[in-house]
């Protein structure tokens, strides 16, 4: 196989540009690729629309880092080398290096002396042209071994016992996608009528499509749609699918890291038949934390669950030197401490770290352990974000360690101190700021026009190794931070759910805003929680705070009428505390509705009033699961009863209002 090449070319402007020509002296301009905001003779964008071209391939690709380096972007673009190609990297000789920037030279370094299809040239340095790749007109499809398999293990679960699904994984280029489509298009021709394709964009599975229409030489295809003999491979959206009737032979997720958790687990629920299949260490670094993650669910709704790794690449040479350059270079391999190493640790036994950037860049196992971890915890860790905790000023990073090891850590960023002019066009919502996510959420959200001047820290990453999760050292490392910062408040915002609300709640943090929106990434709404540190900070945050708990009741009753009721509890245990004021008609009320005197519309009011305070008291918990679901929907949601009666499997309005008398009467006691 023809190796992939990579040439660093270190120069001005003009010099690289003439440099760069001369090395694809020989290449076809038709099939080069520019990512550079100056114009070339070859297809050119900025470095940002890198991801358009994901799944294409190209003979040679130029990466334009004179005046930004995006290393997502560059992740991302590696990909499309084909085999035999090569990708020309230009820097500014003149600029001075960042500390990534250092870093990633650092590697340019190590590789230049260890591969000789890895050059570095400086400016003035003779350049001599690159070998084109070797023209292929073979288009006959050749399964690996490792496809095989994949295509059988995919087989298999249309063919094998229901909910067992199955986890396939593999890094970039080793033909996973194309196993997908050869699978669904040989399942078709078995007899089976509907293959269901969803990922987070059609964009995202051209190749699934592809490689099954070229089996399927008879059949019509459209965009997303491939029909023969009335049978189809179809993608639906991954919202679409969830909220349709649609059956199927077998769904396929593609990419399933870049699905929110949440939609994964509905498709799981919903579809019996089902493959997950995910890039291990692809440009957005999500696929480790998505298996660590998702397994939980997985082992919990499905636990004969099966998982297929793929190892052999099919679009260049196994020991591929520009694969292993990205890895190494946006550390896309990094993985944290072993288990084995830290097994033993508890938070009396680790100490509190704030780590110093300058030294970090050059302690390679600290940053590893420390990057490695946050791709464990979080689905879209990606390169740029190694890149913004080394080179920005305004982000902190404070960890736990154990015996050396970096075993929990949290990254923080400054927010705040902003003019009263600029305060008040953001409360009036003629201004909007990159960043300052707190202080613009009080101002423009909550209405608090005092919010703008003060100090945040927003913490903006937090992670515990898997290993050693439950035994304090996440709590210990936050208690730390409180300790020591130098702010009015200490804040943060993510994905709401009830064991995060917990354990924020805990650590002294109080619920401020749930956002309305369901957040990209996770598929869930955002909260944020805040921890007073000055007497300025404690006066916003119980503003704050008391406004969230006054909307609360109505809001459930509006915008949040279908949050799922597990959160529903957990937020009214952190923002209820007080018995509200009944008179004597609620009471009465209440009890003519337990004991089927009195219709339910005629006591809504008396039981709304009365429940919220019920919910963190101890007899709530004591109710079953599907008791507590069906006082929050009927009473603290208002849902209609259709709706009610589906998501609980009732019969109707009767069932649920029988069930729910004879709950009123549990709490009653």
């Amino acid at each position: 196989m023809q190796q992939r090449q990579c040439v660093i070319l270190s120069g001005d402007a003009k010099w690289c540009q003439s440099s760069s020509q001369i090395l694809l002296e020989d290449f076809d301009n038709n099939n080069i690729l520019a990512l550079s905001n100056q114009s070339h003779d070859v297809l050119t964008l900025p470095q940002k629309q890198a991801q358009r071209y994901l799944g294409k391939e190209f003979d040679a690709v130029i990466f334009d880092a004179l005046d930004e380096f995006n290393p997502d972007s560059f992740g991302a673009i590696v990909g499309t080398v084909k085999q035999g190609g090569s990708i020309i990297i230009c820097f500014d000789i003149n600029k001075q290096p960042s500390l990534s920037m250092q870093r990633f030279m650092r590697v340019v370094a190590e590789f230049e002396q260890r591969y000789e299809h890895f050059t570095v040239v400086q400016q003035d340095q003779t350049v001599t042209k690159l070998q084109a790749p070797i023209l292929s007109n073979d288009n006959q499809i050749v399964l690996t071994d490792d496809q095989q398999q994949a295509v059988n293990a995919i087989s298999k679960v249309v063919h094998g016992h229901r909910r067992r699904p199955l986890v396939l994984s593999a890094d970039r280029g080793r033909g996973k996608s194309a196993s997908l489509g050869i699978a669904a298009a040989q399942l078709l021709k078995e007899g089976k009528q509907t293959i269901l394709v969803t990922a987070p964009s059609l964009a995202t599975v051209d190749t699934v499509f592809e490689h099954a229409s070229r089996l399927l030489s008879d059949a019509e295809s459209s965009a997303g749609l491939i029909s023969v003999n009335g049978a189809e491979i179809r993608f639906v959206a991954p919202d679409v699918l969830i909220e349709s009737d649609l059956k199927a032979d077998l769904v396929l997720v593609d990419e399933a890291a870049a699905i929110p958790a949440a939609m994964l687990g509905k498709l799981l629920q919903k579809y019996s038949r089902i493959v997950f299949s995910t890039t291990l260490h692809g440009y957005e670094g999500t696929g480790r934390g998505f298996a660590v993650r998702f397994q939980k669910t997985l082992d919990d709704k499905t636990p004969n669950w099966h998982h297929y790794r793929m190892e052999t690449p099919i679009r260049w040479s196994k020991n591929d030197m520009l694969e292993a350059f990205s890895f190494e270079s946006l550390l896309l391999n990094a993985v944290p401490v072993d288990d084995d190493l830290i097994s033993d640790a508890g938070f009396d036994q680790c100490h509190f770290e704030c780590l110093d950037r300058q030294s970090l860049v050059h302690n390679e196992q600290d940053l590893r352990e420390l990057f490695g971890l946050m791709v464990l915890a979080h689905y879209r860790t990606r390169p740029s974000d190694l890149q913004m905790m080394l080179d920005r000023d305004d982000v902190s990073v404070y960890v736990m360690r154990y015996q050396g090891h970096i075993v929990a850590s949290a990254w923080l960023v400054k927010e705040g101190g902003l003019d009263d002019e600029l305060s008040a066009n953001i409360h009036a919502g003629h201004r909007r700021l990159k960043g300052h996510l707190l202080p613009q959420s009080l101002l423009a959200h909550v209405g608090i026009t005092t919010a703008g001047s003060l100090n945040y820290q927003r913490i903006i990453r937090i992670a515990t190794h898997p290993a050693i999760q439950q035994r304090g050292i996440g709590q210990k490392l936050l208690e730390q931070i409180i300790n020591q910062a130098e702010c009015d408040i200490v804040g943060t915002s993510f994905a709401a759910s009830s064991d995060l609300l917990d354990f924020w709640t805990k650590s002294g943090f109080l619920a401020a805003r749930l956002g309305l929106h369901h957040d990209d990434v996770s598929g869930s709404h955002s909260v944020m929680m805040l921890n007073a540190i000055s007497e300025q900070g404690k006066t916003v945050v119980n503003n704050a705070q008391q406004r969230f708990q006054q909307q609360w009741p109505q809001l459930l009753r509006h915008e949040f009428k279908h949050l799922d009721s597990e959160l529903v509890i957990a937020l009214c245990q952190v923002l209820i505390s007080d018995h509200a004021e009944l008179s004597q008609w609620d009471r009465q009320d209440i009890n003519a509705f337990a004991y089927g005197q009195r219709g339910f519309e005629f006591s809504r009011f008396s039981l709304w009033l009365w429940l919220p305070y019920l919910i963190s008291q101890p007899q709530f918990k004591q109710l079953e699961s599907l008791q507590q679901q069906l006082c929050i929907m009927t009473i603290m949601q208002q849902r209609d009863w259709a709706d009610i009666a589906k998501s609980l499997a009732f019969t109707g309005k009767a069932q649920c209002i029988t069930v729910l008398r004879e709950t009123i009467v549990l709490l009653l006691k």
